[in-house]
């Protein structure tokens, strides 16, 4: 898969910089709400810097925006072209299930990190148990809330069909799951340190790295299989126009 990767980020370097530089000004309003809570969390002592940094990232990467870059990224993993008139189609036509979706993840969320918040009172083994639940818990969101977008976009689902599959997939591919946000942690990491990186490339980067993901995945049901790699001479690799 990393191979893949390599490839595919090269293929389509300049969309990833230009749809990553469009996903970054459509989503403006949702990156300085995340902002304004993850700066009023902070101020609210250890537990508030949790809650505060969890929905901030529900906010700023999991919008209906953010549905633009998946969609472009299924597409070209799928070895399709498309304009940017295309892409700002498909936006208006997934914004509100995406909305809806947000919002869900932000109350599922909100809730998980105010009980463990609350059951860290608690004194003893069972107040432990209970706070060491909720942060499973909301790891397992995590994984469910990955799929959320890539599904939406690639099977046009509602939004309690898209949460039962994502659901579902996410259980059934347990190990990959997880794997997959290491990875996402890996991308925030990285956006975070090179600070303009993630509004010119790192987002967009990481959805074309989940739509290759969840592509693999729907083959397994589908019974698709990859198209096969042309081998790629150093001259069509410097000067690939050429080619």
């Amino acid at each position: 898969m990393l191979k893949r990767y390599g490839w595919m980020c090269y293929d389509h370097l300049g969309g990833v910089v230009l749809y990553n530089v469009l996903w970054s000004v459509l989503n403006l309003p949702y990156l300085a709400c995340a902002y304004a809570i993850a700066k009023t969390g902070f101020a609210l002592g250890p537990w508030g810097a949790v809650g505060g940094g969890v929905l901030a990232v529900v906010v700023a990467f999991f919008s209906p925006p953010s549905t633009l870059a998946y969609w472009v990224c299924a597409a070209w993993v799928r070895r399709q072209e498309v304009g940017l008139g295309d892409a700002l189609r498909s936006l208006k036509g997934f914004y509100l299930r995406a909305q809806l979706l947000q919002l869900a993840l932000l109350a599922i969320s909100a809730t998980l990190v105010l009980n463990a918040a609350f059951y860290s009172d608690f004194a003893g083994w069972w107040g432990l148990f209970l706070g060491a639940l909720m942060a499973w818990l909301l790891l397992g969101l995590t994984a469910v809330a990955l799929y959320i977008l890539p599904l939406l976009v690639t099977q046009d689902t509602g939004m309690g069909e898209t949460l039962r599959k994502s659901a579902l997939l996410a259980v059934a591919h347990a190990g990959g799951s997880l794997f997959q946000c290491a990875v996402f942690g890996v991308f925030l990491v990285v956006g975070a340190f090179s600070g303009v990186g993630m509004f010119c490339g790192v987002f967009t980067a990481w959805s074309l790295w989940m739509s290759l993901y969840m592509r693999g995945v729907l083959m397994r049901y589908t019974g698709e299989e990859w198209d096969e790699e042309a081998p790629r001479s150093l001259r069509e690799i410097l000067r690939p126009w050429e080619s």
